[in-house]
């Protein structure tokens, strides 16, 4: 199959206006989630600003059509509290979220290994698994607990719950991502580019974009047997 066309994610052109995009739109997200979309859960709101980064232009729609109810800016108090709850009741919205969560905490975790597996040159099998460690302990300890130990007041419990949830969703993220290290990268680019590269950062954002898609069937399962919670 000839992936040529995705050559763009290797340009300048491309990858510089993209994270220009996504570092204004994140700092945007952030601001809007302490004075406007304030009922967001504390576990998303750490997140999105970092998977809007990545993403871009499709993080900050990704925001605003699924975790940030129309016009919540306008409201106040109950009425602001009530607008949220309602909104998050969307099944959609209950899912998107936690994939939202899920990529945020584990790309960050997957992109900080690339960064280093990249610079000391692991071989392709010792960086994939190199990511996948360290993917999962962001995704698990700092981001899969944080949301659980609002579900629990025992902390062994919601190590438990969070990881439980961390190993089915990263199994999938990381599918997403071994499509793009693995196959799409090198037909394109020859080789696994180091981050000192536009390369590196244009095709770090496909595999996260493709780890969102192989994740979303998973975690709406999750989701349905509630060992995911997406906006509660």
């Amino acid at each position: 199959m000839n992936f040529s066309f995705l050559y763009f994610l290797a340009s300048p052109w491309f990858v510089v206006p993209w994270y220009f995009v996504g570092v204004v739109a994140a700092i945007w997200v952030a601001r809007d989630q302490t004075i406007a979309n304030i009922h967001l859960p504390t576990a998303l709101k750490w997140g999105v600003p970092i998977l809007v980064f990545f993403f871009s232009i499709i993080g900050l729609a990704l925001y605003l059509g699924a975790l940030r109810p129309p016009h919540i800016g306008e409201k106040q108090g109950e009425e602001k509290k009530l607008a949220f709850k309602e909104f998050a009741r969307s099944p959609f919205r209950k899912v998107t979220a936690s994939v939202i969560h899920c990529v945020a905490g584990d790309g960050l975790g997957i992109m900080t290994a690339m960064i280093i597996a990249r610079l000391i040159g692991m071989n392709f099998w010792q960086e994939f698994w190199f990511e996948y460690a360290v993917g999962f302990a962001f995704g698990w300890f700092i981001f899969q607990y944080k949301a659980m130990s609002k579900m629990t007041d025992s902390a062994l419990k919601a190590l438990w719950m969070g990881g439980r949830a961390e190993f089915f969703s990263m199994m999938t993220v990381m599918a997403g991502m071994g499509i793009s290290m693995g196959f799409i990268t090198p037909l394109v680019v020859g080789e696994q580019p180091k981050p000192y590269t536009f390369a590196f950062w244009g095709f770090g954002a496909l595999g996260l974009l493709i780890g969102f898609v192989t994740t979303y069937p998973m975690n709406w399962i999750l989701v349905k047997i509630k060992w995911k919670h997406g906006m509660s």
